[in-house]
């Protein structure tokens, strides 16, 4: 007994030791939310509590606690003779790399504030930062004049008319509505004439129109905002809808913008008091009234309900897009009125509307992501059952990619508009797939030394994880291939989410090829040449200054800049202030990146609008040397098992694929 009670007395000493101790207040964190604190490993590096450990959470112990030194030793750590030693020493012979266990580490650990959880919402910050560090000379525009700002007083009749009809060719086939041109009020005019004008030439008194526009749109619609009620109409929903796709363009490029989700929240929130969620409904039960006969009038007020259908369903699928990837779960839903109205049509014949079909083809691919993202792994659910859940999602994206891969090949109209739908898709599958591997690495939990986490996650035996990291970087490839296909006087057109989208996705392919040189493997492939000409074609879309092609272009370039530079000893990176901070950077942190000796940097080609271009100076270097941490949990042995198979699946049986 006495022996007994030595041994539990040693063991609840050590459970004790590996507590927080009592003199040790709750990271920032638990002490925001209010939760329990402690720390169940203090020689982990960095120091974490156990809550943020689990949630990937930026702990605020990694500044202020050092880890303790570990009573284990690892395996083989000092005899190991293994033939990567070589490798791993000569690399070593610089400053280690930012730690395995974060993610995209594009802001220094000092600045806090952004949600890592939300990828899409993290690019949006992160592509405005640079823009506050160019060093741009400013424009001296004239003062506004005195008096209300009209648009009239802005531009004459006829600039105006050539503004709507820029807005008519380039803008409104991406709506797959018609605007509504109400000559009782000028605010869609005036929304329209804003966003056409970022093609407007600044030397020729562009600049000037352009700020005005601006100052004029953000004046009206703040109106319309905090007092809706009297605004609602089918004009306001449509201008709040445009400009949540495309901010205008007509203050100092390193202005943070404003937040599309808001805007289109708003625009929703009107359309449900106007009830054009109903639209549908109505125009379904009035078709088949009387036997579908229908008079004149009837006629007529089909036409505006299947309208107001087309506008409800569009807001539906821009408040999708706008929240992907996010963390922000869209208020609008698709009734079953609406996909039957936007369904794929048997056959292409005179009577199809080219723009309900990318509106069917837009909601389906929305639809599947929403419904992927809600499944969650979370505690007591059955992980066969929750796996058979996302594999099915994952099969209803390929049936929804099989309809669109021809129509931009074989349809004789908008083969562009047709084309671009592949960005929507790849990135919903993408999406899917990303909180699929989070789920799944967060199920694991901690694992025993030695081992690795995705050994330990096998839904009905399967190497599931394996199969997600191929379907992952063959979909985000495939993605970006897609942008470079795509006409460039129309890309510059695409809402600016589109952007974020190709920056995330770079991100992704800059991410793996990091984790797999950890592993001392590589990913094969075209994937620099890729990431060089993704560049070069977003500087190239580019229309104005701090327009959304030339921030992710800035930011793309600064991922893949750090990769080609990943043998050199890093630089002083510069310190960004994130959203939440009101903190400045010195200039001194300012530095030039040179181009390493196998940099593809001849692939980048100059901008109109680039920083070199307008008198400033080359972008700082931002401290892009890690992007992967558990929010896409795969280690770098995963990726170098993966990239054994030049990422085929089965990759363990060799006689499938003959030498």
């Amino acid at each position: 007994m006495k022996r007994s009670r030595e041994k539990d007395d040693s063991a609840s000493t050590v459970r004790r030791g590996t507590k927080k101790t009592k003199s040790i207040s709750s990271c920032a964190s638990c002490r925001k939310h209010k939760t329990r604190c402690e720390i169940l490993d203090p020689s982990n590096n960095p120091v974490r509590c156990h809550r943020c450990q689990v949630l990937a959470l930026q702990c605020s112990y990694e500044e202020t606690i050092l880890p303790t030194p570990s009573t284990s030793k690892l395996p083989g750590s000092i005899t190991s003779s293994s033939p990567k030693s070589s490798t791993v020493s000569a690399v070593g012979n610089y400053p280690p790399l930012p730690p395995t266990d974060r993610l995209w580490s594009f802001v220094s650990d000092e600045h806090k504030g952004i949600d890592w959880m939300a990828p899409m919402l993290a690019i949006q910050h992160l592509s405005r930062l640079p823009f506050a560090h160019l060093n741009i000379p400013p424009q001296s525009l004239p003062p506004l004049p005195s008096g209300e700002l009209t648009l009239h007083r802005i531009l004459s009749q006829e600039r105006i008319r050539y503004l709507l009809d820029l807005f008519d060719e380039r803008y409104t086939p991406w709506l797959n509505f018609k605007p509504t041109r109400n000559t009782s009020g000028p605010l869609l005019d005036t929304v329209c004439c804003a966003v056409a004008s970022r093609h407007l030439d600044n030397v020729s008194g562009g600049a000037q129109i352009k700020m005005q526009l601006q100052k004029l749109t953000e004046d009206s619609i703040a109106k319309m905002i905090f007092n809706p009620r009297p605004s609602e109409s089918v004009e306001a929903i449509q201008a709040l809808l445009i400009l949540s796709l495309w901010a205008p363009l007509g203050g100092p490029p390193e202005n943070e913008g404003r937040d599309g989700r808001l805007l289109i929240a708003s625009a929703v929130s009107m359309a449900m008091n106007l009830r054009l969620n109903q639209a549908s409904l109505k125009a379904t039960a009035l078709s088949k009234s009387n036997g579908g006969r229908l008079s004149l009038e009837d006629t007529e007020a089909l036409e505006e309900m299947l309208e107001n259908a087309r506008l409800w369903i569009a807001l539906t699928n821009t408040e999708s897009m706008l929240c992907l990837g996010t963390g922000r779960v869209p208020l609008s839903r698709r009734s079953p009125e609406d996909l039957q109205f936007i369904e794929f049509p048997a056959s292409f014949d005179d009577s199809v509307d080219y723009g309900d079909v990318r509106l069917g083809l837009t909601a389906q691919s929305f639809d599947l992501l929403e419904e992927g993202v809600s499944h969650r792994l979370s505690v007591g659910v059955d992980v066969d059952s929750w796996y058979d859940k996302i594999m099915i999602v994952l099969e209803k994206m390929k049936r929804v990619k099989r309809l669109l891969t021809p129509l931009p090949y074989v349809l004789e109209h908008d083969q562009f508009y047709f084309h671009v739908l592949h960005i929507y898709q790849g990135m919903s599958r993408l999406l899917v797939i990303y909180h699929a591997l989070w789920d799944a690495r967060v199920s694991v939990g901690q694992v025993p030394l030695g081992e690795t986490w995705h050994h330990c996650f096998k839904p009905h035996g399967v190497e599931a994880v394996g199969e997600w990291g191929r379907d992952m970087i063959q979909t985000t490839e495939a993605l970006l291939v897609e942008v470079l296909a795509a006409d460039i006087r129309l890309l510059s057109t695409a809402p600016d989410n589109v952007f974020t989208m190709i920056s995330l996705a770079a991100g992704y392919v800059v991410a793996v090829k990091f984790l797999m040189f950890r592993g001392n493997s590589a990913l094969v492939g075209a994937s620099d040449l890729l990431l060089a000409k993704i560049v070069t074609h977003l500087n190239n879309v580019a229309c104005a200054p701090g327009h959304a092609a030339q921030r992710a272009a800035f930011l793309v370039k600064g991922m893949f800049a750090k990769w080609e530079d990943r043998a050199k000893p890093p630089a002083i990176a510069a310190s960004y202030p994130t959203p939440t901070s009101d903190r400045q950077v010195d200039n001194s942190t300012v530095v030039t990146n040179e181009s390493s000796p196998n940099s593809n940097s001849e692939f980048f080609e100059q901008s109109a609008f680039s920083a070199q271009a307008q008198g400033a100076v080359d972008m700082p270097e931002l401290d892009f040397s890690m992007f992967m941490d558990s929010t896409i949990p795969i280690d770098p042995e995963f990726w170098s098992n993966l990239a054994q198979s030049q990422l085929l699946p089965d990759y363990g049986d060799s006689s499938r694929y003959p030498t």
